[in-house]
């Protein structure tokens, strides 16, 4: 997220939730389907499920550089995690490894289902959950952020948080792409005043 979006970028939330590892609660985009790919393959399950498996007992600090099969291995070695949540993990990665090869819109359509599948396998409970939700458009977004933080923080504090007037931002997703300033104003409250891990 070096640079505003373009009308190929594609947009994300992801959650990675733990009682001892409080949230990483992430908002961005990348420049286009691929390089979401690899964010969620490579980046995102990485640090998700070592967190899973990890992070009941410790405060985790640091993300081991290890592939995400040999996290899932040491696991269960560990019995950390049983046979199916491997298994379940396993599945995650070598699902988003398919998409590497497939025809374009072929594989957009199966990420779009992704999160759906994913969410519903790792909602955990009020300990620790994982979540992704992947959004076509900076309105798609813009929109979520309001009717999500609306769920539980008043139209004031949304407004406080990002600096700006629900309509101003709505005005902001909506020419994103079109106006490189309000692009970049649209990717500096993403980074800087949505994304929050503690």
């Amino acid at each position: 997220m070096q640079k505003p979006p373009t009308e190929r970028s594609i947009y994300f939330h992801t959650l990675i939730f733990g009682n001892n590892n409080g949230i990483n609660n992430i908002w961005g985009y990348f420049p286009n389907r691929k390089c979401l790919i690899g964010y969620l393959q490579y980046s995102f399950l990485q640090e998700a499920f070592y967190k899973w498996i990890y992070g009941k007992e410790k405060l985790i600090t640091r993300i081991p550089h290890l592939t995400v099969d040999k996290i899932i291995r040491e696991g269960e070695k560990l019995k950390k995690i049983d046979k199916e949540v491997a298994s379940n993990m396993r599945r995650d990665y070598d699902f988003l490894s398919t998409l590497w090869h497939l025809p374009s819109e072929k594989a957009q359509a199966r990420l779009d289902k992704f999160p759906a599948e994913f969410n519903k396998k790792w909602m955990g409970d009020n300990t620790e959950f994982l979540y992704i939700k992947i959004f076509k458009t900076p309105e798609e977004l813009g929109e979520f952020v309001i009717s999500s933080s609306l769920l539980t923080n008043t139209k004031e504090e949304l407004e406080n948080r990002i600096g700006m007037s629900i309509n101003e931002w709505e005005d902001i997703c909506k020419n994103a792409i079109s106006d490189p300033n309000k692009g970049e104003v649209f990717r500096e409250i993403l980074l800087k005043k949505l994304s929050e891990v503690f």
